[in-house]
Parts: structure tokens; sequence; C-alpha cells
């Protein structure tokens, strides 16, 4: 039975008994459903808690782990660039062999 009309419904009263009324069960009780209820609110409440706490404790964790992975490639690039910043590379083609090309 599943939120009947009214306690006090034919359903109800066939299933409870004549002494049910809009404000009282009779024979039938909430049991299982009520506790079940309670479970479930409860359940909620300490998995969001959780998640909130786990999430926050993730997030900072991964900062941390961010910085050190940005320490170690902003000093990676600065050495390279140091160590060729005073280099020129000569990109036009020279000739291979030390012969004259005369035409």
């Amino acid at each position: 039975m599943i939120f009947p009309d009214g306690w006090d419904s034919d359903e109800v009263k066939r299933m409870c008994g004549e002494k049910t009324d809009k404000y009282t069960l009779g024979a039938c009780s909430v049991r299982w459903a009520y506790i079940l209820a309670i479970i479930g609110i409860l359940d909620a409440l300490i998995l969001s808690f959780l998640a909130f706490v786990l999430g926050n404790r993730q997030d900072s964790l991964l900062a941390e782990e961010l910085k050190l992975e940005n320490k170690g490639t902003a000093t990676a690039p600065e050495e390279s660039q140091e160590s060729t910043a005073g280099a020129w590379v000569d990109t036009t083609t020279t000739p291979i062999s030390g012969g004259d090309v005369a035409g």
C-alpha cells in the first residue's frame, strides 16, 4: 500500500480494520518505512558531507602537484634558453664541397 487517498479510505479499512480513521491507523503500523526514510536522509547527509570534504582534499592535492609540476617545467626552459641565448644559428645553405662552381 503506497500513499492511499487517506487512512479512512475503503481499501485501508479493508486491510487495517474498521477502526481506521483519518488520523488513526487501526491495526496497521508504519514500521520499516519510517526507519528506512530516516536512514536514507542520514545516508544522503553523510555522503554529501564526505563528497564535499574529499573533493576539497583532492583539489588541494592536485593544486600542490600542479605547483610542483610547474616548478619542474618552469626551470627547464629557462636553462635551455640561457644556454642558447647568445648562440646564433646559421640557417642559410652553404656549399658542401670546397670547389668552384663556375658556369
